[in-house]
């Protein structure tokens, strides 16, 4: 359903479409995190206030790369779904929330640890949404942390992607569980939705995120609109995803935009019995079945070699196999989140 911003709909109108119980969203209007107006008994809720509580106000589409375990491609999936979405015509923005940092690495882009995520995210560098100078620090933030990526050919692909890094001094925001005074989890949501005022030509984020639930992976999914999760041909890798499942019901309830737009496969190889038996395995749970993708990225040198590369594989190497079935794990995704 497209919401209308001049319309007025009903609870139940909004929880059937977003899959969220009228009971929380009665809850939020009490509590005025969601404005509304009762007419007689019942709850009345104009699009613009949706739009704005959801947090999706004609803003970028926010695409969430996350499993609870490492070693599934994440960031060398991330880096590369982005470019090709920047060779579709996209200007896109990459946020890298995993303290390693590797999008920096496959990108090429050095880093300087006072222009990266954990400056999106450091309450000291925040301010109150009600504060005079709200807009004008928000734009500062966001003015300085965007940066390009370094290309040559002004008709080059990377000069429609850029990238905001991370440094490990997001390993001491999460310990810290960052934002004490605010709720944690909605401080990337609350800096992407400022970042509109600065630059309003962004089509997309997508944002990698650490091998595990804490703080960050959540900043990601309550600011996410769809979830893609990578994984390993292995049973550790599929406790990962129900863990990271189960996390996602949850924020469905305090973030309704947020779809799931595949599970896909990494290291895949159809000629064993494991990459048969795994895929078997998921179509069996119900919790995981329906979001499994058809393609998948097969076991490949060259994929595990992308950091060496100085360059995204699909850019490097755009007629390899791996670059191709990135091509089809894309194609999926967005079969799914559109």
């Amino acid at each position: 359903m497209d919401i209308n911003p001049g319309k007025m709909y009903t609870l139940r109108e909004l929880a059937t479409e977003f899959q969220v119980s009228e009971r929380t969203l009665t809850r939020k209007l009490e509590t005025q995190e969601l404005r509304g107006f009762k007419v007689g008994a019942q709850w009345r809720v104009k699009g613009r206030d949706w739009m704005a509580f959801s947090g999706v106000v004609q803003g970028p589409h926010v695409y969430v790369v996350a499993n609870a375990k490492g070693g599934a491609g994440k960031s060398t999936f991330t880096a590369n779904l982005a470019v090709l979405r920047a060779q579709g015509g996209r200007r896109v923005l990459l946020l890298d929330l995993d303290p390693q940092g590797h999008l920096a690495t496959l990108l090429s882009m050095p880093v300087d640890p006072s222009r990266t995520t954990a400056q999106l995210l450091d309450e000291e560098l925040r301010l109150s949404r009600s504060h005079p100078q709200f807009q004008e620090r928000w734009h500062t933030l966001w003015t300085d942390l965007l940066q390009p990526i370094p290309h040559e050919d002004p008709e080059d692909v990377l000069g429609r992607v850029f990238l905001v890094p991370a440094h490990n001094d997001l390993q001491d925001l999460e310990r810290a569980n960052f934002h004490r005074t605010k709720p944690v989890e909605y401080a990337l949501k609350e800096a992407i939705a400022a970042l509109g005022s600065v630059r309003s030509d962004i089509d997309e984020i997508w944002i990698d995120t650490p091998p595990n639930l804490g703080p960050l992976t959540r900043n990601a999914l309550m600011a996410g609109h769809s979830l893609l999760s990578p994984f390993a041909k292995s049973d550790l890798g599929l406790d990962g995803l129900e863990r990271l499942m189960s996390l996602v019901e949850q924020y469905l309830e305090f973030n309704p935009y947020l779809r799931i737009a595949g599970l896909a496969m990494n290291f895949g190889n159809p000629r064993t019995i494991m990459h048969g038996e795994i895929r078997e395995t998921i179509r069996q749970r119900p919790q995981l079945a329906p979001y499994l993708l058809e393609a998948y990225v097969s076991e490949a040198e060259r994929f595990n070699q992308a950091p060496r590369l100085g360059l995204p594989l699909v850019l490097a190497e755009p007629n390899s196999v791996s670059a191709n079935e990135l091509r089809a794990v894309l194609a999926e995704v967005m079969q799914r989140a559109e």
